[in-house]
């Protein structure tokens, strides 16, 4: 007998620092059209149910690491500012990632966080002139 679609699954982890994570709900607070959360190690992540939203639901996550903060999420780069990361056939009905489904969960991991100063290299020490 062939294994169902269901033992073929995975619950879902975050990309960055591989633990599991917690169920996306909806978000208080602020305007977010997707469900989402945060990771353990600081990611948050938002969920695209249709796989068909990946542009605004990744804005999402950017803005909900900034603070809520637009003007701040708009400013940082990829690979700079930030890390990103998805996980892909996710089932919002049963939590586990794998089988049939099509949602992705988004997530964004900031290299700064908000309200920190940028960090700027420190400047060699030069000897005193005597």
């Amino acid at each position: 007998m062939l294994p169902s679609s269901r033992d073929r699954t995975m619950p879902p982890i975050c990309p960055f620092c591989r633990q599991r994570i917690e169920r996306p709900v909806e978000l208080d607070g602020l305007w977010f059209e997707f469900d989402g959360g945060v990771c353990s190690c600081g990611a948050h992540y938002t969920l695209d149910p249709t796989a068909r939203n990946g542009g605004a639901v990744m804005l999402q996550a950017l803005v909900q690491a900034c603070g809520g903060d637009w003007d701040l999420a708009l400013t940082k780069a990829p690979g700079v500012d930030y890390e990103e990361g998805f996980l892909g056939r996710y089932n919002a009905l049963t939590h586990r990632v794998g089988g049939k489904a099509f949602g992705t969960i988004y997530f964004i991991r900031l290299l700064s966080r908000p309200g920190e100063p940028e960090k700027v290299p420190a400047e060699p020490e030069r000897p005193e002139n005597t």
